[in-house]
């Protein structure tokens, strides 16, 4: 009875192991999906921090000299740099700009007018662009399936402009865009990804306290291979973001900045008859993000400055069932994760530099880290 029980047993995780095998590269289209959602989440959270400003712009309200010397100078952002930085903004109604000190000079920041007496702003239309790279290589655990390595490569580019005043805070827009490029495999399914996307971002800074919107979307072009052969197919998406964050002085060179990201991912998923003759059909993708964390920044010294940060990302929403010849398939489910990790920066002239690198546990495992170059007028 005992070895009849240990055949049965052993004839039925066979044909599960098998049956699985057999269904794995049906999951392609979700396992793509999950992916996207974790892509969107590295793009606007990168985006709003780029713009929103340098490590140097949260400690801008206390920058000043030290030791006599401008060599300790808090960030070497240009002297006509970031003006979020140094509080210069247009006074409407006194036709002056407010100085570098915080003080106002009739003499040096009057704006010029022309032949009609029309108010010349001369804040750049555009005041900085920027470039941005990342590589994400980490595993995704998933309910009841095998895990996946994932290897990502995100190449960013944006430009900033028209910072106003819009009552007591500073208004701010951007476009960025970009291209992607990966793979993920395990022992049933070797995925290979290429697209790229679009955006549009904008943002409100009242003295310590900041907000950003934006808003994607994107294309993504997939080839999965399995022992079937070759299936091609493609995602599109739309995506929206929040971000707020509030900067807290403990001191002249430190600042904590606790934070919360929100986000929306809606991801359009294709229906194609695979090489194995299998007629998959793929529901569309509702994805909601919330990451609170929580980042400090330090003045290191000589315009250096450190941060580390830590993050804890909660996924939620209808990850799309999948039909494939008339059969219902369980949805593949993903698991909340957390982020930490450290960067440094450094001013040089107009010229800010950045590098990042990150740990991920929990629903996705392993490292990612970056690199941004920022060009301010």
């Amino acid at each position: 009875m005992k070895n009849s029980v240990s055949l049965a047993l052993a004839i039925f995780v066979l044909s599960a192991n098998g049956a699985f095998a057999a269904g794995s590269h049906i999951y392609s289209n979700a396992i793509s999906a999950h992916n996207i959602t974790a892509i969107q989440h590295s793009i606007m959270t990168t985006a709003m921090q780029t713009f929103e400003g340098t490590a140097a712009a949260a400690l801008g309200g206390r920058a000043k000299l030290t030791n006599n010397d401008s060599k300790y100078m808090y960030g070497t952002t240009p002297m006509y740099g970031w003006p979020r930085l140094y509080g210069e903004y247009y006074d409407a109604d006194t036709q002056k700009t407010s100085g570098r000190n915080g003080g106002d000079d009739d003499t040096i920041n009057t704006i010029a007018v022309t032949n009609n007496n029309e108010i010349l702003d001369p804040r750049p239309v555009v005041n900085s662009v920027w470039l941005n790279w990342q590589h994400i290589n980490d595993g995704v655990k998933f309910y009841d399936y095998d895990e996946l390595n994932t290897n990502t490569d995100l190449i960013m580019f944006g430009l900033a402009g028209g910072e106003a005043q819009r009552g007591i805070g500073i208004s701010e827009w951007g476009i960025f865009g970009g291209y992607i490029g990966g793979a993920q495999k395990n022992d049933f399914v070797n995925l290979s990804e290429n697209g790229g996307y679009v955006g549009l971002y904008t943002g409100y800074n009242i003295q310590q306290f900041n907000l950003s919107l934006a808003a994607n979307v994107g294309a993504l072009y997939n080839n999965a291979e399995s022992e079937y052969g070759a299936d091609e197919f493609a995602n599109m998406w739309a995506g929206v973001g929040l971000n707020a964050t509030y900067n807290i002085e403990l001191d002249e060179t430190f600042t904590i900045q606790p934070g919360v990201y929100a986000g929306y991912t809606w991801i359009g998923s294709a229906n194609y008859i695979s090489v194995s003759n299998d007629n998959v059909a793929n529901q569309n993708f509702n994805m909601f993000e919330v990451a609170p964390g929580i980042r400090a920044i330090k003045h290191i010294g000589r315009g250096w400055f450190g941060f580390i940060n830590f993050k804890y990302a909660f996924m939620m929403g209808h990850s799309g069932d999948v039909v494939a010849n008339g059969v219902l398939y369980d949805e593949l489910e993903t698991r909340d994760y957390a982020e930490y990790g450290i960067g440094i920066e450094k001013s040089i002239d107009r010229f800010n530099i950045a590098l990042n690198i990150n740990r991920r546990d929990g629903g996705r495992t392993g490292w990612n880290g970056g690199f941004n170059l920022k060009y301010i007028f």
